[in-house]
């Protein structure tokens, strides 16, 4: 009769869980929500880079436009201020304008 209890109890133990198993399938499955949690959040902020992108880039082709317009708008100006000739006011702006660049580069 001791015979069986000791047979009962080595195959009741083959048949309970694995301490180790139970622990390894819980840490697969933490550093899957992990990684699955880090990965839409890195997906979530690249998506607002580039929409903050999209719009400075926008926001910036707009200002290059507007600029441009007054500009042209500050050449027609000084043309019908000044009526000396037609070029003057292209000059005066141009010369202005790159006056103004080198004074942006040389500040840094």
């Amino acid at each position: 009769m001791v015979i069986e209890k000791k047979a009962k109890t080595k195959k009741d133990s083959n048949h309970s869980p694995d301490w180790r198993e139970a622990f390894a399938g819980l840490g697969a499955s933490f550093f899957k929500n992990f990684a699955d949690s880090l990965a839409d959040k890195i997906k979530h902020r690249i998506q607002e880079m580039v929409v903050a992108f999209q719009k400075g880039m926008i926001g910036s082709f707009l200002i290059l436009i507007g600029t441009i317009f007054a500009l042209i708008s500050l050449v027609i100006f000084i043309n019908e201020l000044l009526a000396i000739g037609n070029g003057v006011g292209y000059m005066l702006v141009g010369v202005l304008s790159i006056l103004l660049g080198l004074l942006i580069i040389k500040s840094k």
